[in-house]
């Protein structure tokens, strides 16, 4: 059951919002020329229908039982999010950048990025910092008839990437990421599900121009969680192909994706070892220099994902639809 719409502004759901914005953004960063400093400002609102147990800002402070599912949880956001890339010296010199792009998405929906790119022979070196500082978690998120308590969990970390490798559309990086949870009651009660800890990533993708008006990338990406609770640790699996088919002043940008999490011991709370598939679709679709503003862009974007654990609890879901407006300088 759907529950009364919030129309609240806090961080973690500001987060969330921004995953989606993100999409806008890489459907419209295509920049006819090369200046030393270029960015944009994006701004819009977007709608959040979503479910998820382990998140204070997708399920309810009390819950009565741990047998099923979160309900959804409705949330209308507005965006503000600005990114710039500053290039030293020549095109293909080195470019220092901001952003707001997740590497991973253990990192949360959004982290700010600080980082630089540096063309090479044989490729392009990128390489970020990132944190995630406003995301949350619940102090025990399996307590029943009595409420919830929020708590803070930042996350930071190392991007390190090679890009357009022997002047292919291969890219290659690798993650690092901290995790912590400042007051972790589950962890302190049940050591087996303390969430401190860290994970490792690999992620691959290849551009594919098939036409003049549209590109495919496939991505693949191997995910390992080393975390001091064992029933937290995780081996995952992704799996995304997105496409970009640009027809005039339309760019329709599509993406699904499909991962595969395995735990590595059993749920001391729920005695099974838990799994997780996850399906995804997005869509965004955007018009470039509207009403001829050519440094413009009014983007439509909705996505929906849906996990599913062998654990009903772990079950999540999520609706997300928006309009933004993107000023390039």
């Amino acid at each position: 059951m759907t529950k009364p719409m919030k129309c609240i502004m806090r961080k973690r759901d500001l987060i969330l919002a921004l995953s989606c914005g993100f999409l806008a953004l890489t459907s419209y960063a295509v920049a006819e020329e090369t200046n030393s400093f270029t960015g944009s400002i994006n701004m819009g609102t977007i709608f959040i229908n979503s479910a998820n147990n382990l998140n204070p800002n997708s399920s309810e402070s009390r819950i009565d039982s741990l047998d099923n599912a979160a309900d959804k949880e409705t949330t209308v956001i507005l965006v503000l999010l600005p990114q710039a890339t500053w290039t030293i010296g020549a095109t293909e010199g080195t470019k220092l950048y901001f952003n707001a792009d997740a590497p991973i998405d253990e990192a949360g929906s959004m982290a700010l990025n600080f980082g630089f790119s540096q063309s090479i022979p044989g490729g392009v070196l990128d390489t970020s910092l990132f944190v995630s500082p406003f995301e949350e978690a619940w102090e025990n998120p399996y307590l029943t008839e009595v409420s919830r308590e929020e708590t803070a969990s930042p996350k930071y970390g190392i991007k390190m990437g090679f890009n357009r490798i022997a002047g292919t559309g291969l890219r290659v990086n690798m993650v690092y990421m901290q995790d912590n949870v400042d007051d972790d009651l589950i962890g302190e009660i049940m050591p087996s599900l303390a969430r401190d800890g860290e994970v490792y990533a690999i992620n691959a993708n290849y551009s594919i121009q098939v036409t003049q008006h549209l590109e495919i990338r496939p991505r693949i990406s191997l995910r390992k969680g080393e975390y001091d609770g064992d029933a937290n640790s995780f081996s995952k699996y992704k799996f995304d192909l997105e496409a970009r088919y640009l027809t005039g002043r339309v760019m329709i940008t599509p993406r699904v994706h499909y991962s595969y999490s395995e735990y590595d011991e059993v749920h001391p709370i729920f005695n099974e070892t838990r799994e997780n598939n996850e399906y995804g679709f997005e869509l965004a679709t955007t018009y470039m220099a509207p009403f001829d503003f050519k440094d413009w862009a009014a983007t439509i974007l909705v996505s929906l994902s849906k996990g599913d654990s062998n654990i009903d609890f772990f079950d999540t879901e999520s609706i997300t639809a928006g309009a933004m407006l993107s000023y390039k300088f």
